[in-house]
């Protein structure tokens, strides 16, 4: 049985939507590493972002002159990324045990192209801590809860 011109399409959708997924995945764990390695050497974590926006930026560009733009994940608009926010922000903090600062999570974030305000990530890193997902360790800093780490591991 041949696929319909409509199945072919929602299969091609699809990909895409799990390509730009694991590509948003991917490059929250690259951010992960760069900031580690900034904290450690800022001059090589700071070559290291360069070359990775460039290596991106040229893979977008080439995804555009072949055709294949909804699959790049390079300039995507905000709106489509609003409902990512939250399990960007746990990304982020899984590799983080002490736990990360507001503005270290706001500018992170920023760099990986989410519109938002300061207090609009307060507000929604306090929803986190009432949904369980997050504690608070200290004024301003943020890590996961005890329950988010285990089912992120039972995942």
């Amino acid at each position: 049985m041949s696929a319909t011109f409509e199945q072919n399409a929602e299969f091609l959708a699809l990909a895409a939507r799990e390509a730009r997924e694991e590509a948003r995945r991917l490059l929250a764990r690259i951010e992960i590493v760069i900031a580690g390695l900034t904290t450690k050497d800022p001059a090589a974590g700071l070559d290291l972002r360069r070359s990775a926006v460039e290596f991106l930026v040229a893979a977008g560009d080439a995804q555009g002159r072949r055709g294949d733009s909804h699959l790049s994940v390079v300039g995507r608009a905000s709106a489509d990324r609003a409902g990512e926010i939250e399990p960007m922000i746990v990304e982020l903090l899984e590799g983080e045990t002490g736990g990360m600062h507001v503005d270290a999570i706001f500018e992170l974030l920023c760099e990986m192209g989410f519109e938002i305000t300061k207090g609009n990530l307060s507000v929604k890193l306090h929803r986190m801590i009432k949904a369980g997902r997050l504690i608070s360790t200290a004024r301003g800093f943020y890590a996961l809860s005890t329950m988010e780490r285990a089912r992120r591991q039972a995942v």
